[in-house]
């Protein structure tokens, strides 16, 4: 299936009898309803199958391409994805650690249709995961499992659950997983919904596990190396979790220049008056941006998936917050019509605040690779006579090596390699390909940026160049109590302006990257990553508001991958 033909088959999202539209999102918004229907309708053509390996059943082919189909339903109603595909996150621990056994019959479960939890996080202990209680203990016929698994996601719906829970006493190596079968069986208990405030409808719920009787063949990989797989997961469902925000920033933005369009002011319409278009551009450049590094993160983990706890975390940061800032942007331009409750855009706004956390929240995110960051930036530097310790995987230490890598990732006419989960990895070992090749790219980049029309262009790159270069020393003199995560959130800034250099770059002869595109993401990524008001660069992003109004009156998705919509 193709992101055009799910469109083709979901219909046109604004007519408002159409059961998969958004007056249906928000009619089952309101009643907190789960989208039994559309679901039911993605199921049917297959839609579930995208994310599952094809020696279990499924249809995955690449993450650019399973994430651009996601990001196209999640524009219609977020909830198609928890709906259909909560099962990501188990079935990727199991591809890496599972047995044989556990595999099929979790292909068994995803490929018809069910759910397999994923019971991780305790309400007690929130992302501190070492001081998880949850205990799993040995018996004479296998284990038995005690404790509180807090929102599994579909709690009340799933057949099977990837429960981490203590074998040891302290450490990361003290935890180990299970795959457990939840429809047999006493000493289960699944809680009352939970509601929240977005997502209304699926059913989060804890799961109450009392002397749970676990058969010794349900231990997942070896005793004690649950959390490492884990985290290696996480990386994925960081690259997919991106799609529900794109999905959100695509309606948000469509829907405000649909009324911008439409109203009056004076003599002018909202869209062409001083303010608003300058807001609306704002809001472009951030969701251009935010597609530019989420392209890119889902085209990487194919080629340096060793770099992914770095790479993926930026991508995720900046999707998120730039959604953030689209909801923003566009909520001061609807005014009032954005706080009705019973509209779309508070549907979007709620459920943007789910998706945010849906996998680790900002915090725990940007710690999660914060610690990377000196060896990452004293590597960024390395050149090809000096000496640094590459990444499993990576053919080279220096920056050209970094350069074909970049090559292979970013053009996008170019093949992808086969996705090898394997080759994840906890540690990038201060290996960030998408930096470290910066100052080749921008050389290039600015040798052909000579024109006069293009010198606020090149200002720009010399400006992110500089900005990168200084990052070691800025890191030396941060504080000591917040400044590494200070850090960390300025580096995902500049890590996304230098994939829309790279995008660029690559993709000379695609009318989608123009010169114009590059100005606008960059001069709103700087201003980001500078902590400044994205204001104060606002002539600069002007081309990103016709960028996106050009494709919005062509039905296309705000993508530089084309999808025709209904």
């Amino acid at each position: 299936m193709t992101p055009d033909a799910l469109e083709r088959l979901l219909g046109d999202p604004y007519d408002t009898a159409n059961p998969y539209g958004f007056a249906a999102a928000v009619a089952r918004d309101e009643q907190d309803a789960f989208p039994e229907e559309l679901c039911a309708k993605l199921r049917e053509a297959g839609f579930h199958l995208n994310y599952l390996p094809r020696e279990w059943g499924g249809r995955f082919e690449s993450f650019d391409r399973s994430m651009l189909l996601v990001r196209t339903a999640a524009r219609r109603d977020l909830n198609v994805m928890p709906g259909t595909m909560f099962g990501i996150t188990a079935a990727t621990c199991l591809a890496l650690d599972g047995s044989p056994e556990q595999r099929k019959r979790a292909a068994e479960i995803l490929t018809e249709g069910g759910a397999i939890g994923f019971a991780l996080s305790e309400a007690d202990h929130g992302s501190d995961l070492l001081a998880n209680t949850t205990r799993l203990e040995p018996t004479p016929d296998g284990w038995e499992l005690t404790g509180t698994k807090w929102l599994v996601g579909l709690g009340h719906r799933c057949e099977a659950a990837y429960v981490v829970a203590r074998t040891g006493e302290r450490g990361p190596a003290a935890f180990s997983a299970i795959l457990v079968d939840l429809t047999t069986g006493p000493g289960l208990t699944r809680g009352p919904l939970l509601p929240t405030a977005g997502m209304r409808g699926i059913d989060f719920a804890d799961l109450v596990f009392d002397r749970f009787p676990v058969p010794r063949e349900a231990l997942v990989g070896r005793e004690g190396e649950a959390l490492e797989s884990v985290m290696k997961a996480q990386q994925v469902v960081r690259v997919m979790s991106m799609a529900g925000s794109l999905g959100i920033a695509d309606t948000a933005l469509r829907l405000t220049l649909d009324h911008a369009a439409g109203r009056r002011v004076g003599r002018t319409t909202v869209l062409d008056s001083p303010y608003p278009r300058r807001e609306l551009a704002i809001a472009s450049a951030a969701l251009l941006a935010a597609d530019a590094v989420a392209l890119a993160a889902s085209r990487g983990i194919h080629v340096v998936p060793e770099t992914f706890s770095v790479w993926g975390c930026a991508a995720k940061h900046v999707v998120a917050e730039s959604t953030e800032e689209v909801l923003r942007r566009c909520g001061g331009v609807l005014a009032s019509r954005a706080v009705l409750r019973d509209n779309l855009f508070q549907k979007l706004q709620r459920d943007a605040a789910v998706v945010r956390v849906v996998d680790t929240s900002p915090l725990a995110n940007l710690r999660s690779f914060a610690s990377q960051l000196p060896q990452t930036l004293s590597f960024r530097g390395a050149g090809p006579h000096q000496s640094a310790a590459p990444p499993r995987g990576a053919t080279s230490p220096h920056a050209s090596a970094a350069k074909t890598q970049i090559r292979t990732v970013f053009d996008l006419d170019e093949p992808l390699p086969p996705y090898a989960p394997g080759r994840l990895d906890l540690n990038a070992r201060g290996y960030d390909p998408v930096t470290t090749a910066l100052p080749f790219v921008a050389s290039e980049a600015l040798a052909g940026l000579t024109t006069p029309t293009d010198h606020p262009t090149a200002e720009l790159v010399t400006r992110l160049v500089t900005a990168v270069g200084s990052l070691p020393a800025d890191l030396a003199n941060a504080d000591r109590d917040t400044g590494l995560i200070d850090m960390a959130d300025r580096f995902t800034w500049l890590h996304t302006a230098a994939s829309c250099l790279h995008l660029w770059w690559a993709n000379e002869h695609n009318p989608f990257f123009t010169t114009a595109w590059l100005q606008a993401t960059l001069a709103h990524l700087l201003s980001r990553a500078t902590g400044t008001d994205p204001r104060h660069e606002g002539p600069a992003q002007l081309p990103a508001l016709d960028i996106t109004t050009d494709l919005h009156d062509h039905d296309q998705l705000f993508s530089a991958l084309p999808v025709h919509l209904a």
